[in-house]
């Protein structure tokens, strides 16, 4: 396994329950919990029981999504916790590293090596081999490239192209707030002509926060005072949290997206996560289709009996309409934030907890096998 990220751990989770030796090589020297909150929906925290892994008493269950626009009308509410009833699982909002030490935490202790960085991968008829940049290698019966959005998995064994900036941008924090927001249980989203943000409480007074704007390389990073000036007038309580927060507490992150390809690995090899569908955050589910992969990888890999690559095959053939579904959704939705808010249209509360039901199952391979009682492999 290469990368000890959400994915990497996840599914390294999967594989050690099935009784599989697993070694993960992380190129940091430590776990890297950087990042603010994760919003884990009904497919992702599903995934994770099946992995094993209960996420629900370390975070903060959601209960309504509300979306206004920036003065303040509203456009619709989804019921989560109608969706957590027919989906079967909530959805949950965790710090990120809080996720990744409680994944990392229910691992065997000599299952992580850190400061590996893997800078080549070499397939061969009966094993496959990572290189890693001290000059020391590994080999193994397959390598799963968990390493991010700049995979050398993927370069080496897929190739093609990096993944491309969309043209947006997102400056969020993750911050303890007195502001009521924080001690609820709603997600809160507001749409502006050309700019976004979000408001999501995570679990003993933290407040993740978000400001999505256009943004392209060479375009200046706003501080916070900038993006006062910007998001001046916006509903409560976004003045109120910009007024809270200072640039030590802002993490800035272009939007990018892949190309997913059809075939995700070689004979040994494949991908998970941000190495293969890397996609904007504009529908929170990138962490989730991470942990589907995990998910369903580890259905494949239970029984691996001789040669792996049609397991291998087969999980990216059923993997793949789901997170390019998931993907061009969060790419036309980040395009359409631009759209004038005359447009938008405001929907009653059972159209928009049903959309998110219907969204929500459509993408995802666990809930589908999940609520329908079909066989864990095979699903389509």
């Amino acid at each position: 396994m290469i990368g000890a990220g959400i994915g990497g751990l996840a599914i390294a989770n999967g594989l050690v329950d099935k009784g599989h030796q697993v070694q993960v090589y992380e190129h940091a020297d430590a776990l890297r919990t950087t990042g603010a909150g994760i919003t884990v929906w009904s497919n992702g925290t599903a995934a994770l029981r099946e992995l094993g892994i209960d996420i629900e008493p370390s975070g903060r269950q959601l209960r309504s999504l509300r979306a206004l626009t920036d003065t303040g009308r509203l456009l619709w509410e989804a019921d989560l916790g109608e969706v957590t009833e027919r989906l079967g699982a909530p959805t949950v909002q965790i710090p990120r590293r809080t996720l990744i030490a409680e994944l990392a935490a229910a691992l065997p202790a000599d299952v992580l090596h850190f400061g590996r960085q893997c800078v080549g991968v070499t397939e061969h008829p009966d094993h496959v081999v990572a290189e890693f940049a001290d000059g020391s290698s590994t080999t193994g019966d397959l390598v799963i490239g968990a390493d991010g959005q700049r995979s050398v998995v993927r370069r080496d064994v897929v190739g093609g192209r990096p993944a491309r900036p969309t043209g947006w941008a997102s400056w969020q924090g993750l911050t303890m707030s007195d502001l009521p927001v924080a001690q609820g249980h709603q997600t809160l989203n507001i749409a502006g002509r050309a700019a976004h943000c979000g408001l999501i409480p995570t679990g003993g007074g933290l407040l993740h926060w978000w400001f999505d704007l256009p943004w392209k390389a060479g375009d200046p990073v706003l501080s916070v005072a900038e993006l006062r000036r910007v998001f001046r007038g916006w509903p409560e309580p976004v003045e109120a949290l910009l007024a809270s927060v200072t640039d030590d507490d802002l993490g800035f992150f272009p939007h990018i997206r892949h190309r997913v390809p059809r075939v995700w690995g070689g004979p040994r090899s494949t991908l998970l996560g941000d190495a293969v569908h890397a996609m904007p955050p504009a529908v929170a589910q990138a962490a989730n289709q991470t942990l589907e992969d995990a998910w369903l990888l580890t259905q494949y890999l239970s029984d691996v009996d001789g040669n792996p690559e049609p397991l291998l095959r087969a999980y990216e053939r059923e993997r793949r309409p789901r997170a390019l579904k998931v993907s061009r959704t969060a790419a036309l939705t980040s395009a359409q934030r631009s759209t004038p808010l005359q447009r938008l249209a405001k929907f009653p509360r059972w159209l928009a907890t049903r959309s998110q039901v219907m969204s929500l199952r459509s993408g995802s391979n666990v809930l589908r096998c999940l609520t329908t009682s079909r066989p864990t492999v095979g699903v389509t």
